[in-house]
């Protein structure tokens, strides 16, 4: 096949490649999301106190919702479990929530694991969006996966 036919058909091939990544790119931020920033650590006293930021765009109200976290320390070990009552997470909404552990060094803290939603409830809600659609970010320097 001579170079100057192919050139029709490579540039089809590019503009199809384009307008799909553009949809998948769009469809990824249409997708209900329930997102949840690591936002900040600070020490109080004697307590590390963690600052979410948590934005509700699933579609749908959160009545109640509670996550059950592991703190792993600088050398990976667990240091400890807490559950952390997000309360109520409106539709549509930003909701900054806080939790102190006393007698915890922020500075001890290398990662926050979200281990499972202990209480997702809502009018609509079946049980596992809360987890589903959990997606994770941190603004500090301490990581937060699930």
């Amino acid at each position: 096949m001579p170079i100057a036919s192919s050139k029709p058909a490579i540039l089809t091939l590019v503009v199809g490649l384009a307008i799909a990544a553009t949809a998948a790119q769009a469809d990824q931020q249409d997708r209900p999301a329930l997102s949840l920033d690591l936002n900040a650590l600070e020490q109080v006293g004697p307590a590390c106190r963690l600052v979410f930021v948590a934005t509700n765009n699933t579609g749908v109200e959160i009545s109640e919702m509670s996550l059950e976290t592991v703190l792993f320390n600088r050398a990976g070990t667990v240091e400890r479990f807490a559950l952390f009552d997000f309360q109520a997470l409106p539709q549509g909404k930003t909701r900054v929530r806080q939790f102190d552990l006393p007698e915890s060094r922020c500075g001890d803290i290398g990662r926050v694991l979200i281990n499972g939603v202990a209480s997702c409830k809502g009018e609509a809600l079946k049980g596992n969006e809360c987890m589903d659609r959990l997606e994770l970010k941190s603004s500090s320097k301490t990581e937060i996966v699930g």
